[in-house]
């Protein structure tokens, strides 16, 4: 075989029937390896529970044992997880059993439509999540200042947060600056990777406009929704949104399925799964509101503006899609702009 430059090469060639031998052998492995873990994580758990029977904690004066809200989050957490990954080993070796060629390798279409997406960059997902990065700069300057309420609301989140009470007392601008805050550090990191992995997609395969209007219009209705099924609750963070993402991938995913790679409608439905079993365990400090409002929403865009009919490029959009999107851009840029100076009490309302 000869590379660019016309030389020789010594690497080996394998013929498909060999690569999906290899593929198989490979997942079967990682199954394995997932099930002990999960397994091992249920252990965690269960002697998680009990060292919270055998050295409970103590709030304030009281002689009752309360284990802490982060020890029963931890517990479920692990749990939830140990699950995950048992319920995943065994799928993968079910799945390397019945995989086939058509499972592992990629169809010409596919390769050509991806390989077109190569050289976009993908400015908006960069312009969304620095966007939120410095809000979450601005909350640590102002917490640092402040005090936290015996409620747990941060000074920032009081100023800018999605205060439900105050929703309702006309302050609708918190249904946008909600969603540009974050409560902690892991917060914004688990949000900010998830809304760059998920928003470069939609630039690759779709179009940037549409990663915009998704994620604004998923923000919205997120925090919509949250405010009239929890009216007395607070929430923070772009979940919302970044669940928009996703309903709109995974309609996408449904509807291009041949110029996608494999697995990729999979791994969307993975992440839905996912994202819904963490919010059952972990409700407490999970707006299930707002990601079952978001992800409503993004689908919805997604089954109108997907094109069904596969003669069709998706990545082109009208030039109304590329006006709106520039305007949802700038809202979500002013957004946190606002939320900034509001934070800092530059502004007050």
């Amino acid at each position: 075989m000869l590379d660019k430059d016309n030389q020789e090469t010594n690497e080996p060639q394998i013929t498909p029937e060999e690569f999906l031998a290899e593929r198989k052998i490979s997942i079967g492995k990682k199954s394995r390896w997932a099930i002990a873990l999960g397994f091992l994580a249920v252990i965690v758990s269960f002697a998680a529970i009990l060292f919270v029977i055998n050295f409970p904690e103590y709030l304030g004066d009281s002689d009752t044992p309360n284990p802490s809200l982060f020890s029963m989050l931890f517990r479920n957490i692990i749990f939830l997880l140990g699950l995950f990954f048992i319920a995943a080993g065994f799928w993968g070796i079910y799945e390397a059993r019945r995989l086939s060629l058509k499972d592992v390798i990629p169809t010409q279409e596919a390769v050509d439509f991806i390989n077109e997406g190569r050289e976009i960059k993908p400015y908006y997902s960069y312009i969304l999540v620095g966007c939120i990065v410095a809000v979450y700069l601005a909350q640590i300057s102002a917490d640092s200042n402040g005090s936290q309420e015996l409620t747990g609301i941060t000074k920032s989140v009081k100023l800018a947060g999605l205060v439900k009470p105050l929703v309702w007392q006309g302050e609708f601008w918190r249904l946008l600056t909600g969603a540009a805050l974050h409560g902690s550090i892991l917060h914004i990191y688990f949000n900010g990777q998830a809304l760059y992995g998920f928003g470069s997609s939609i630039e690759y395969l779709a179009n940037r406009a549409h990663l915009a209007i998704v994620f604004v219009l998923a923000a919205i209705g997120g925090s919509l929704l949250s405010v009239f099924a929890m009216p007395e609750a607070t929430s923070v963070g772009a979940s919302g949104g970044i669940m928009g993402l996703i309903g709109y991938l995974a309609i996408y995913g449904s509807r291009r399925r041949s110029q996608l790679p494999p697995g990729f409608l999979k791994s969307m439905l993975v992440n839905i799964g996912f994202v819904a079993a963490f919010g059952l365990v972990a409700y407490q400090i999970i707006d299930n509101f707002a990601h079952l409002g978001g992800f409503i929403i993004g689908a919805i865009y997604g089954f109108l503006q997907v094109p069904k009919d596969l003669e069709k490029n998706p990545r082109k959009s009208s030039a109304a899609a590329e006006f709106f999107g520039i305007i949802a851009m700038g809202i979500f840029v002013f957004t946190s702009i606002l939320s900034i100076l509001l934070i800092l009490e530059f502004i007050k309302f």
